[in-house]
C-alpha cells in the first residue's frame, strides 16, 4: 500500500500571507497539515508516500519524499495532477488524499480494509462541519447518493438534503484495476481533454458507465481548508 498526497494548488482563496507556500505547509498547532497526514499514514503502516507538487514546489522538493510535478498546476485541476502519479497508480494499491484536508487515522483504516477497485471515503455527519463553514450549507454541498455500499451519484449541485447521504472528503483508494478504469474513461469519454476536470466529474461518469465505485462511511473528525474561516476551523479541531 502506498499514499499519494495532492499538493499542487496555491490556495488562492486564502489571504496572501497564508498562500506564500503550498497549502499542505499550513501550520496546525506545532505541525503542518502535511506532517500530520504523514504521521497518520506511517502509523497505519504506509511508508511509501509521494506528493504531487505544483505551486512553489521548491518548498516540497527539499523534503525526503517522492515528488511528481505538475508544471501546469495553475491551469489544471485534480484529475490532471493525479495522472502525474501514473507510474505508482498503475502498479500499486494507493490511497490518494487531497493535501488540504485532515482526518482521523480510522478513515485510513476503513480504506485499507476495503478491497474494491475504487473506494471513496465520505462523511455521514457532514452537516455539522458545513454549518460551521457556510451560512447556507447548500452553497457548497454536492450530491452523494449511496445504495448499499455502491455510490450512485456524486458531485452534482443540490438544494435537497435527501440527495446527500454524506460529503466527499477528498480521500480515496485505487488499485491498479480501478486506476485503469479511470484512465479508460478519460480516453473514451473526455477524449484526453481533462485539464480542468475534477475528480468528482470523472467518478460520476464512471458510475454512469456502470462501473462500481464503493463508498466508505466515515464518522469522525475532519476538516478542509479553502478559506481563512476554514483554516481557523481546522485549527480548533486538530491543534491538540
Amino acid at each position: 500500500m502506498r499514499a499519494i498526497i495532492l499538493s499542487a494548488g496555491r490556495g488562492s482563496r486564502l489571504p496572501k500571507y497564508l498562500s506564500l507556500k503550498p497549502k499542505v505547509l499550513l501550520k496546525i498547532g506545532n505541525k503542518t497539515i502535511l506532517e500530520k497526514q504523514i504521521s497518520n499514514f506511517e502509523t497505519m503502516g504506509i511508508k511509501k508516500i509521494a506528493l504531487v507538487t505544483g505551486y512553489n514546489s521548491r518548498y516540497l522538493n527539499k523534503l525526503n519524499l517522492k515528488c511528481f510535478h505538475n508544471k501546469k498546476w495553475s491551469t489544471t485541476n485534480m484529475v490532471f495532477s493525479l495522472t502525474k502519479a501514473d507510474s505508482w497508480l498503475k502498479k500499486y494499491e494507493c490511497i490518494v488524499s487531497y493535501g488540504d484536508i485532515l482526518y482521523e487515522k480510522k478513515a485510513l483504516k476503513n480504506l485499507i480494509n476495503n478491497r474494491n477497485k475504487i473506494a471513496i471515503c465520505y462523511d455521514i455527519n457532514w452537516k455539522l462541519l458545513w454549518q460551521k463553514r457556510f451560512k447556507n450549507i447548500f452553497s457548497d454541498a454536492e450530491t452523494f447518493k449511496v445504495k448499499g455500499r455502491l455510490i450512485k451519484e456524486i458531485g452534482k449541485k443540490t438544494n435537497n438534503v435527501k440527495n446527500i447521504d454524506g460529503q466527499y472528503m477528498g480521500l480515496m483508494k485505487f488499485n491498479p484495476s480501478g486506476w485503469s478504469i479511470l484512465k479508460r474513461c478519460l480516453k473514451k469519454e473526455f477524449k484526453g481533454k481533462y485539464q480542468k476536470l475534477y475528480l468528482t466529474d470523472i467518478f460520476q461518469r464512471i458510475i454512469e458507465n456502470k462501473n462500481y465505485i464503493y463508498g466508505v462511511k466515515y464518522e469522525g473528525k475532519w476538516a478542509e481548508v479553502d478559506s481563512l474561516k476554514d483554516y481557523n476551523i481546522m485549527k480548533k479541531i486538530f491543534s491538540k
